[in-house]
C-alpha cells in the first residue's frame, strides 16, 4: 500500500505488487534492514496466497521482525512526501 500511495502521488496507476515494491526499494532511507526483503516478503506471501505454502515459524518470526524494522520508518517517509 505504500508503494502503491508513492505511485499514485506520482501519477502512476499499477496493480502490479511488484513495481509498488520496486518503488519503495528505491527509496533513499536508513533503516535497520535492506528495503530489497520487502520483495522476500512478497514472495513468501504470494507462496501463501496462492500456492498453500504453509511458512515455518522462523519464516513467520523473520516476517515480522521485518515489519518492525521497516514499515514505521516507510509510512513516516511516504507520509511526508505525499504530504508536499
Amino acid at each position: 500500500m505504500l508503494g502503491d500511495a508513492l505511485l499514485t502521488y506520482q501519477g502512476r496507476i499499477t496493480q502490479d505488487h511488484t513495481e509498488c515494491i520496486r518503488e519503495l526499494s528505491k527509496l533513499n532511507i536508513k533503516t535497520e534492514r535492506p528495503l530489497g526483503a520487502l520483495d522476500n516478503l512478497r514472495i513468501l506471501r504470494h507462496n501463501i496466497n496462492y500456492y498453500g505454502y504453509r511458512p515455518k515459524i522462523e519464516e513467520v518470526k523473520d516476517a515480522l521482525n521485518l515489519t518492525k524494522a521497516l514499515f514505521e520508518t516507510l509510512y513516516k517517509f511516504v507520509l511526508k512526501e505525499v504530504s508536499k
